[in-house]
């Protein structure tokens, strides 16, 4: 099986036992942040999930290669921590991407937003302003002010992403000053 099944197997497993057992209903937003919450629930799932597995009374004498055991012996809690919090600033961006071009179709602004995934997403092959004026059509002004607007959205859409995620506004505005290095009002 590849690590990437392995994976997909884990997380089923880890939220199929989360929703079951109503584990979400012990978050305390008073206690820490919802991130810190759900990355113990999961180290700790991982945990037992390895510890069932080397049972012997399932084969627990045979190796087993693959995520399971690598999240759960291998790697240190630093570098499951960075693995964590690198996840968790991908997903975070990845949400804010995906909502960008229902708004733009919403608003009329589609050439905006690709305009913006050519220029800031795509690849490290980034076309000059020129270059891209003259693949849509547009004066370097105009794309120059269809990015911004791009940008701005997608700041926005950022936001909306990280004040879903978090439970209060104390822990939003921690979880921006982290992704984004500013500080919110």
């Amino acid at each position: 099986m590849s690590h990437v099944a392995d994976a997909e197997d884990l997380a089923h497993d880890f939220f199929a036992a989360a929703l079951e057992k109503n584990w979400f209903t012990r978050y305390d937003a008073d206690r820490g942040k919802f991130r810190t919450f759900l990355r113990t629930c999961l180290f700790a799932f991982v945990a037992s999930e390895h510890d069932r597995q080397q049972t012997l009374k399932r084969g627990g004498g045979a190796r087993h290669e693959g995520l399971r055991e690598d999240l759960a012996g291998s790697r240190s809690d630093d570098a499951m921590n960075a693995l964590f919090e690198q996840e968790w600033i991908r997903s975070v961006l990845q949400l804010s991407l995906e909502s960008l071009p229902d708004e733009a179709a919403s608003s009329g602004h589609v050439v905006h937003v690709q305009l913006f995934q050519r220029y800031d997403v795509e690849g490290s092959d980034v076309p000059t302003s020129a270059q891209l004026a003259a693949e849509f059509g547009l004066p370097a002004t105009q794309v120059t002010n269809h990015l911004a607007w791009a940008r701005q959205r997608f700041r926005q859409q950022l936001l909306n992403t990280v004040r879903s995620l978090t439970a209060s506004e104390a822990e939003f505005r921690a979880e921006v000053r982290t992704l984004l290095g500013i500080e919110v009002n």
